[in-house]
């Protein structure tokens, strides 16, 4: 993975930015879920990793989805559709949080909560200071 985050990239007067981050996190850690941008897939996010795309203004569908065959990324497609404006930061944090893990016997049985939304920035920039470019 590339460099830890220090600060946005400078606005763009013909494209939205938008941060696509994910927070470290123990559920579903090795797991790499590919990121589709109007049904074409763009990159795959790690753990802990971010990605900085200029998308031209406008609607598009944000989508993550279970990454390559090996990958052990269990949630479901999850969608955000948003009209994205010009020269303006988005924030969009994919969360996987562990709610509870058990042991009965040889079974281990964990579950957990995931999440895809648009976060206000004060609020991911604090996140994203211990995230590192993808």
């Amino acid at each position: 993975m590339g460099p830890k985050f220090t600060q946005l990239e400078g606005l763009d007067p013909q494209h939205a930015k938008v941060y696509i981050y994910r927070p470290w996190a123990m559920l579903d850690g090795a797991a790499a879920p590919t990121i589709q941008i109007d049904g074409k897939d763009r990159f795959n996010i790690s753990n802990g990793g971010y990605e900085v795309l200029a998308l031209s203004p406008g609607i598009h569908k944000i989508t993550v989805k279970e990454g390559t065959f090996i990958s052990s990324w269990r949630a479901d497609e999850m969608n955000i559709e948003y009209k994205f404006e010009a020269n303006k930061n988005y924030f969009l944090r994919l969360s996987a949080e562990l709610q509870d893990a058990g042991i009965s016997g040889s079974f281990i049985s964990i579950s957990g909560r995931y999440g895809f939304a648009l976060i206000d920035e004060s609020y991911a920039i604090n996140e994203l200071k211990g995230i590192r470019k993808n």
